[in-house]
């Protein structure tokens, strides 16, 4: 991967935080703040949710898929911590 230098100014709450975030994970300054840049351009863009959502659509007319309450109770599951009870 080619790298290059970038001189930004930025306050010292994101500093710290980024400093923070360096130090719990072990990694470089440098690491921590391309993986965030990377998190952040990696995001969807709108049209792409759209056409995922309109896909989906499609599927779930179709009769593909899992029903809609199967899917909500794995992630209430996940989300409270029963992720293996059920």
């Amino acid at each position: 991967m080619a790298t290059f230098n970038l001189g930004l100014e930025i306050s010292q709450e994101v500093a710290g935080y980024l400093q923070e975030e360096a130090r719990n994970r072990g990694v470089s300054l440098d690491q921590v703040v391309s993986d965030v840049l990377t998190d952040y351009f990696a995001e969807l863009s709108e049209d792409q949710i759209l056409d995922s959502i309109r896909i989906g659509m499609r599927q779930a007319l179709a009769g593909h898929g899992r029903p809609a309450r199967e899917v909500l109770a794995e992630v209430d599951r996940e989300v409270t911590g029963d992720a293996h009870d059920g």
